[in-house]
């Protein structure tokens, strides 16, 4: 609290211990250590003692200079305990600085009314401040220009001004001075104690800095700043601003800790000055003006020193913020596109590296996946050469995208590749595979189309578990699409009743068969897709097998937004294999 002619009070702000998170910010923490009642009593001790010696030192200062004191120590002493110490030890502080303040203004001989309204003010005025900052901040960092803007409003405008108020009643009602003197000497004496004292209690162990101020240029800057202002002194006060530009210019250089320490080096030379003698003066003013303009330029600075601080530190936060997102980024692209890679070889590794030849049959086929990532799904096929000679054309299709269905895709094949070799026929095969999913995790939902080809007898018989139909082509381009012999998709526990068809075919036909994935567009009704299918196929059917593959996929357009992965394969009956 600053005095008029009297001493005062303490000023009092936030709320509770210190530090935060943020990239980049320190994650040290310090407290009081307050645990068990040793704790507390030395939290007392502490905070009556140096609230005393403080008191003391602006009751020196005013009785040597006759003017109210730069700044009241005790205010932010007060300040900065209460937002280093855990909320339930905050009676200790209040208790020890009203006790000290009661004794300290009894021993100057001030009346008991005057002293009745300084200890209140010195209760009132840190409790509203600390209440003040403590909901809006929690524990407070004043590297962060949020919190920094509630310490101002709650700790250093707010609670001072109710001090002053408080503190300054009951001399006007006792007739012992002039109200609104004594009030704004006492909020500037208050607010600067708390900026100055409470402000370098905040920062030190907490608040991280730029460049270390325990260092040489660290210990340069503070000592220069105090000789430089002793010179000032000597030539006129009306120069201090140029040792003040350099406060807030250490609050980019190095941080709030630089701000604090520097701030708290000029205006300790100041009053040392004062106390011995030297009343600061400024070119037409009175000594009480010269003051408050001294204080006024104290308090400008100082918090503009803090503001540049913080803002250079939430600069760099979100500077290496920003850094470390696009690492993060570029390792989850290089781990999706690792995922991918694996999925894709995984899956290819189980898809036929060329298809089976076939005296009478000639035969492509193709996989493209569906995009980038994790989307490669479960598309398949498999041509197998059966020990009859005869030839087996599997396509399936398992539900999902991503290394699981991959997995389960390889299974499903692996399973219907045996069940072919066996000789199980169509029906029978997609029967076996509903048993084989029985209790296993390979897959949920499937979809197969099995024909089994017999170029001797000229003939494919054919059974599909919810798959699209395979195109018959003849050639003379006559389209036939195999829909018979349907029967619901592989299902863990349904076990429908699977029929197959056999039908004749034409030396020289095409047979062409694919997943949803060619089919399925997002802009496009299913039908008119099928019918386009169709229509690819019978301008291309005379061309060869590879040829018709390639030209499907171009046609309807895969590869250019896939939503799925695709598989097609053609046959050509009766040519000899390529």
């Amino acid at each position: 609290m600053g005095v008029v002619g009297e001493v005062a009070s303490d000023g009092l702000a936030s709320g509770l211990s210190l530090t935060v998170h943020e990239a980049s910010v320190s994650d040290r923490k310090w407290q009081w250590p307050v645990r068990g009642p040793l704790g507390t009593a030395a939290l007392f001790v502490l905070a009556a003692s140096s609230y005393a010696v403080g008191s003391r030192l602006a009751i020196s200062l005013l009785e040597a200079s006759g003017l109210a004191s730069v700044f009241f120590i005790p205010a932010g002493i007060t300040v900065g305990l209460l937002l280093r110490v855990p909320r339930r030890t905050w009676w200790a502080v209040l208790l020890a600085a009203g006790l000290a303040e009661a004794s300290m203004d009894l021993l100057a001989g001030y009346s008991a009314g005057a002293t009745a309204g300084f200890v209140a003010a010195n209760v009132v005025e840190p409790l509203l401040g600390a209440l003040i900052v403590e909901r809006f901040c929690g524990s407070v960092d004043l590297s962060r220009l949020l919190h920094l803007w509630w310490f101002f409003v709650g700790a250093v405008v707010l609670g001072p001004a109710v001090g002053a108020a408080v503190g300054s009643a009951p001399s006007y009602f006792l007739g012992e001075g002039d109200f609104i003197p004594q009030f704004g000497q006492w909020w500037l004496g208050d607010a600067l104690g708390v900026v100055l004292v409470g402000g370098a209690i905040l920062v030190w162990n907490s608040s991280p800095d730029r460049r270390s101020v325990a260092s040489l240029w660290g210990a340069m800057l503070i000592v220069g700043c105090g000789l430089l202002t002793m010179g000032v002194i000597g030539w006129g006060l009306s120069l201090l601003f140029l040792v003040l530009i350099g406060v807030t210019l250490a609050g980019v250089a190095f941080g709030a800790r630089a701000v604090a320490m520097t701030a708290l080096a000029v205006s300790s030379t100041v009053a040392i000055a004062m106390a011995i003698g030297d009343v600061p003066s400024f070119p037409g003013q009175s000594p009480i003006s010269a003051l408050i303009i001294l204080q006024l330029e104290l308090w400008v600075f100082t918090t503009a020193g803090f503001v540049v601080a913080a803002e250079a530190h939430e600069f760099d936060a979100a500077s290496q913020a920003a850094v470390e997102a696009s690492a993060r980024a570029r390792i989850v692209a290089a781990e999706r596109r690792l995922e991918h890679e694996i999925a894709n070889r995984f899956q290819t590794a189980f898809l036929p590296d060329a298809p089976d030849e076939h005296p009478s049959l000639t035969i492509a086929a193709r996989y493209l996946p569906g995009g980038a990532g994790m989307l490669v799904g479960g598309d398949w096929h498999d041509v197998i050469t059966l020990a009859d000679g005869r030839s087996g054309v599997l396509i399936g299709d398992v539900a999902g995208h991503g290394l699981d269905s991959a997995i389960a895709m390889g299974k499903l094949r692996t399973a219907a590749a045996a069940f072919a070799l066996e000789g199980h026929r169509p029906a029978q095969l997609l029967s076996s595979l509903e048993r084989y999913v029985q209790g296993r995790t390979a897959t949920d939902f499937a979809t197969l189309f099995y024909a089994i080809v017999d170029t001797a007898e000229r003939v494919i018989t054919y059974a599909s578990a919810g798959h699209p139909p395979m195109l018959l082509v003849d050639p003379d381009g006559t389209i036939q699409w195999l829909d018979d012999g349907r029967s619901p998709a592989i299902v863990a526990g349904f076990n429908p009743r699977r029929s197959e068809v056999t039908i004749p075919v034409a030396a020289g036909s095409l047979l062409v068969g694919y997943t949803d994935g060619l089919v399925e567009k997002r802009d496009e009704d299913m039908q008119e897709s099928m019918e386009r299918l169709a229509g690819a196929v019978r301008n291309i059917h005379e061309h060869s097998p590879d040829a018709i593959c390639d030209g499907l996929l171009e046609e309807m357009g895969a590869g250019a937004d896939l939503g799925d992965d695709a598989v097609v394969v053609a046959l050509r009956l009766g040519a000899a294999a390529r």
